[in-house]
Formats: structure tokens, sequence, C-alpha cells
């Protein structure tokens, strides 16, 4: 990624046009300006063109100073802001040019819009026809709709396939990109606390790491995501295996049967056949199998003690036989019906669900769209209103209106409201489809019932007819009992078989995942991770010492690969501050070592070593750094001009970055010609800002 050119223009009440342009080159660029001339106008508007504005704490033109947006100073004369618009070419690592076109004041446009042309606006003016889109920030779906939110779009643009995470509340969330920009873009006021600082807060703790990781590309980053998904997995599958485990044995004591041999936490050898159901009897158990033998032996007792006298049948039996028989076919018919009823309605159900799926996606496009257009964006040049297709640009010639129709089309609001009534319809017959299946399904049991109890008076009337009439009402109870208790354990048995299978399944799965996630936990960091590390923090201290950090001996210096932050005898290196208790606490427990901290001008030498060594490791190791880098007045607190030159060297012979450096260099010449002393005049490019940095157009 590199910036081709900023441009910021204002319009005073006079309709007199001001501002400034700022051309960029590959590598190192030096804005040279003096206080008050209006370099942090300049880097805030940068910026503010890229969206990313919540890296200087707040969103919109909030974060601008007030000469962009209310009033400036020229020569000596107030120019009050009727209108501000900022450009900025952008190309991305294919040498795809996009110009970013963004509202700070206007009547009509909100700030939470951006407008991506296509094409090089500002350095090729003969460009002419070129395409444009309008995108959103700052509102939901910025990050997600790549058609319209401006964030999925620069995300894609850039080549970026950002991960997820999981914040503190163990929610997944995104890593955005401006968490990403804030390891490229550091302003002065609050940039230089931290080796990464004004990340956004977006509920994720230890950020600085994981911006790191990412944009080394570390497996264990990666492989982070990957475990977490993994556990929530496995702690999914603990639970359907606990509830599968619960049924199984609430079924089987309700049937006054005990189980052993599955516990609630599931098993990776679980055996089915190690599953025990059976009858106990005090510290007995009767095994399923001998139940069921027993009750048949009892029920075959006592048919062949019955009387087996015949006698003719009965007239008044045999006509209860044919009823019967009547009876059953008729149930068996509304069986059949009702259990096509049932699948008619879910069929329908199913394609109504489908429906709903695809009127919600195109309500949620035009929602999106309508967003578009509150937010400034002119209707009538968003490519549907042109009749383009907004994916492919192509012509959409496939409209069903007749081109000699007199019908017209409906208007965004129209099809939006069409689209939410069509929703709402689609889920009242969905509703409606739901309720008739379960009323169906519900008729259907009692059918099933009826046919098997119908089933089974039949058989007895068959058996009665055969039969004599001395059969003792005691037998006949008993055998009733017996058919039922044999009838409730053949179901039973089917239904614990399929939820045993399921176990098995289970049972594999977890022992899969088990395997996944030892071996993730056990090599957190792979051979490639080690090579990224170790290049890092090699890059590190060797720039540590180049800029001549003197506050402890670099070689001592360890980058952990917990955190990627360096360390000196497993104290984080920070800006040494002393607070009067904290002096205090020194003095009397003399125990601290003071080499552990760094001055301040030590620790920004740090930072400077840290976010170079960074695109250094990245970029050497096929990393996602963007090979970009801005720093706002980096020589903070009483810098060395010999540091600073160190490091405008470094930035101006490193490969394949483009870094962008403001300062004011004391306001000193001298200073200045001290800090790019040595440097190839043909290695950067120098900037200097009038003295201030809007000007007439």
């Amino acid at each position: 990624m590199k910036f081709n050119q900023l441009f910021v223009k204002l319009t005073d009440i006079q309709n007199q046009d001001y501002g400034y342009k700022i051309k960029f080159k590959p590598g190192l660029n030096i804005i040279r300006g003096d206080n008050s001339s209006g370099k942090s106008t300049f880097v805030n508007s940068l910026i503010y063109a890229l969206g990313m504005e919540e890296i200087i704490g707040s969103k919109g033109n909030a974060a601008l100073p007030y000469a962009l947006k209310d009033r400036f100073d020229l020569n000596g004369s107030e120019k009050r802001v009727l209108s501000s618009t900022v450009y900025l070419e952008v190309e991305n690592k294919l040498g795809k040019v996009i110009t970013l076109k963004r509202a700070i004041k206007s009547a009509d446009v909100n700030t939470k819009l951006i407008q991506i042309i296509d094409g090089a606006y500002l350095t090729d003016t003969s460009s002419i026809n070129l395409k444009s889109q309008y995108t959103f920030l700052h509102d939901g779906g910025s990050a997600q709709d790549k058609q319209r939110g401006f964030f999925a779009y620069l995300e894609q643009f850039l080549g970026l396939d950002l991960p997820s995470l999981s914040d503190n509340k163990g929610k997944e969330t995104k890593l955005y990109l401006q968490s990403v920009f804030s390891a490229l873009i550091v302003e002065q006021k609050r940039g230089w606390t931290d080796y990464i600082a004004n990340i956004p807060y977006y509920g994720v703790s230890a950020m600085r790491e994981k911006v790191a990781s990412y944009l080394l590309d570390l497996d264990s980053f990666r492989n982070a995501k990957t475990l977490n998904e993994l556990q929530s997995q496995r702690s999914s599958l603990i639970s359907e295996w606990s509830e599968l485990v619960t049924e199984i044995k609430i079924e089987v004591e309700n049937k006054y049967l005990s189980i052993s041999g599955i516990n609630k936490v599931p098993s990776v050898d679980f055996d089915p056949r190690l599953v025990m159901i059976g009858e106990r009897n005090g510290a007995d158990v009767l095994p399923f199998e001998s139940v069921k033998a027993n009750l048949r032996n009892e029920m075959h007792e006592i048919i062949q003690n019955e009387k087996s006298q015949l006698s003719e049948a009965p007239y008044v039996l045999v006509q209860k036989i044919e009823t019967t028989q009547n009876r059953m076919e008729e149930l068996l018919v509304m069986q059949s019906m009702c259990g096509s009823q049932i699948k008619i309605n879910e069929s329908q159900f199913g394609q109504y669900l489908g429906s709903l799926e695809s009127i919600e996606k195109d309500l949620k496009a035009n929602k999106l769209t309508e967003k578009l257009v509150k937010f400034g964006a002119d209707e009538s040049d968003l490519d549907f209103a042109k009749g383009k297709c907004h994916t492919c640009m192509n012509p959409i010639d496939d409209i069903l209106i007749s081109p000699d129709s007199v019908a017209m089309p409906m208007s965004l609001d129209e099809n939006i409201t069409h689209l939410d009534n069509q929703k709402k319809m689609t889920k009242s017959i969905i509703e409606g489809l739901d309720k008739n299946i379960e009323r169906d399904k519900a008729q259907l049991l009692t059918i099933n019932r009826e046919v098997i109890k119908f089933r089974k008076e039949l058989v007895s009337l068959k058996k009665d007819i055969k039969s004599t009439n001395s059969v003792k009402e005691t037998d006949v109870r008993r055998k009733i009992n017996l058919e039922n208790r044999l009838s409730g354990l053949t179901e039973i048995e089917e239904r614990v078989e399929n939820k045993l299978e399921k176990l098995v399944e289970l049972s594999t799965i977890y022992k899969n995942l088990n395997g996944n996630i030892a071996s993730l936990s056990k090599y957190s960091f792979t051979q490639s991770d080690w090579k990224k590390i170790n290049s890092f923090s090699n890059e590190f201290k060797q720039l540590a010492a180049k800029f001549g950090y003197r506050s402890a001996d670099v070689n001592e210096i360890e980058v952990k690969p917990d955190t990627l932050l360096p360390y000196l005898k497993d104290l984080e290196l920070r800006e040494r501050v002393d607070t009067p208790t904290e002096a205090a606490n020194k003095k009397n427990s003399n125990s601290a070592d003071i080499k552990s901290d760094s001055s301040a001008s030590d620790f920004v030498r740090l930072i400077w070593s840290y976010l170079i060594a960074l695109y250094k490791a990245s970029n050497s190791t096929n990393g996602n750094h963007l090979g970009l880098i801005l720093f706002d007045e980096p020589a903070q607190h009483s810098m060395s001009t010999r540091s600073v030159n160190k490091m405008l060297d470094t930035l101006s012979t490193t490969q394949g970055l483009q870094s962008i450096v403001a300062a004011s260099f004391d306001e000193n010449d001298e200073t200045y010609a001290a800090s790019v002393a040595g440097l190839n005049t043909n290695s950067f490019k120098l900037e200097y800002l009038p003295r201030k940095v809007i000007t007439k157009l």
C-alpha cells in the first residue's frame, strides 16, 4: 500500500477555494514544517481521509482541527469555512489506484460517507469517465458489507483477510483495520507512549500482541483462533453427550430398569457393548435380554394354560370383527392422508424459509443503500439507478417491465416498504404452516395410537373367536400387562440403541478434537513462527543499537515470543516514570534495577525500532505488513539529531517501505541538515510546508 497524493479543498463563505496538495513518493517522504504551520492538520486530514480517525481519539470530523471545518488564518485575515473535502489517492500492492473522497464539512453530505473513485483522480487529470461508488463508515455493517461498507471494501482492496478474535466476553469479533493501522500511523500527541499506542478499544485484551502477531502472520495467532473454535466445539459436544446420557437414563428408569456403563462426560473409547441395561433386584441386575425372555416365557405359559375349548363363534363377535376391520381401514386412510399433508406442508415450509432468507437479504441490501442516500450519496449516482450491476458494472437488461410500458419502477423507499411487507407476509405464512405441521403431527400421533389400539383389539377378537369362553380374567389382565411391558421394552430398546450409536459417533469426534487441541496446545509456535520471531527480535535489537539506545545493553534485551514485546530481566522495557511514591519505594528498597526502565528519549528509540522491525521482519517473511509507516514528530523528548539521522537513514534505505515523517526539526536549518546528513538526496523527498499549509488555490 502507498499514498500518491493528498488534497484538501476548503471553500470559504465568499466562495473562494483554499487548501493544500501534498504528493508522496514510494520511499521516504519528509514533511518539514515549523510549529503552527499545519503539520498536525496535514497528518490528521490524511488519517481522516482513510477513515482511521479513531486512532486519534474520536469519530467524524471532531478529530480534526478547527482550521479544516470552522475558520483559518490567511496572511492575518480570518476565513470562515463554508465547506471542506479531503481527497486521498491510494495504490495497493497490485498497482490498482483509487481515490478516497470524504467531506469534512458539508451541508449536504454526512461525514460517514466516503466516495471511492476508481482511478488516479488527483495525479492523472487526463482521466475521464471515472467510475465511483459510495461507501459508509462508523455505522453497522461498515466492516462486513464489501459493496457499501468502507472498511470491508478497503480490507478487500488491500488484499487482507482480517481474522476473527474472541473478545473479553467470549464473543467473536474482528481484528479491525483501525487496530492494524495504529501500528502503521503514529501521531505525536499520544502515539509515542507505547510500542503500539492508540489502538481503539473493541473489548479485546492484549491487542498490541495480536496486532504484532497478525503483521508477522504467525501461525500461533491463527492457531489460537483455531484452538478457541476447537475448544468451543468440544464444549458443545460435552453438552450434547450429557443431554443424551440424561435422556437415556430417564427413558430406562421410566421402565423400571437400571443402566450402567455410560458416564455424563464423554470418553474417547466408548463401547456400547459395555453398557448394561437390566432389572435391578437387590445387588443383582438381570440383563435386558433375560428380562424380555422371562416376559415371553410368562406369556407363553399363560397361553399354554388356557383352556382350548372351541366353540362356534357367536354372531355378535363376527359383527364386532367386521366393525373393527372397517375402522382400521378408515384409520389407515386417514394415516396416509395426514402423513402426505405433513410432507406437503414441510416442503412448503422449506420453500418459504428460502424465500424469506432471500427477501431479508434484499431488504438488508436496500436498507444499506438507503443508508448511503441518507448520508448524502446522490441516489441518481448509484449504479443501480444507472441501470448497471453494482458488482460487474454491466448493463442490466433483464428488466421484467416492457420497454414501452408506462409503469414506473419503484423508488428505494417503495422497494423497502414492498420487501418489508413481503417479509411480514412470508413470516405469517411460515408461522401458519408451522402450526399446521404441529397440528397434523399431533393428529397423526392420535391416529397411530388408534391404529395400534384397534390392531390389538382385532388380534384379541380373532383369538377369542378360536378360544373357549372360560378364559380367566386374571390371565387376561396378566396377558395385557405382559404385552404392554414387552411393547414398551421393544420401543425403548430401539431408542436406546439409536442414542448409543450417536454416543459412538460423538466419542470418535471427541477423540479427534482432543487430539487436535493437544497438538495445537503442545506446539504453540511453529518452526516458521520461530523464524519470524527471531527475525523480528534481531531487527529490533540492531535498530535499537543503531538509534543509540543506551539505558541497557541491547544484547541483554529479550523479545518474548508470548507478547512480542522487549524485556530486560523479565521486566517489560518501558519509559521510566517515577511518581513520588515510586521514587520513595525504590530509594527504600535499594533493589530496583534502573536498567529495566528507559529514559523518555530512549523509550521513543525503542518504539521506532519496534515499528520498523515489524515491517522488516514481516516483509522478509511474507507477513501482512502493508509497507507503510507514518511518524508524526518522532523526535520527542529532545531526541539527539544523531538518532534522528539514523532513523531517517534506515527509512530511506528500507526496500519496499513508503514512510512519511512529519517534523519541525526544531525550526532550525542546522538541525534539519544534521538530521539528513549522509542521506542520498535521491533517497527521499522533502516537502517544506509554507508558513501556513492552507493557501489559496
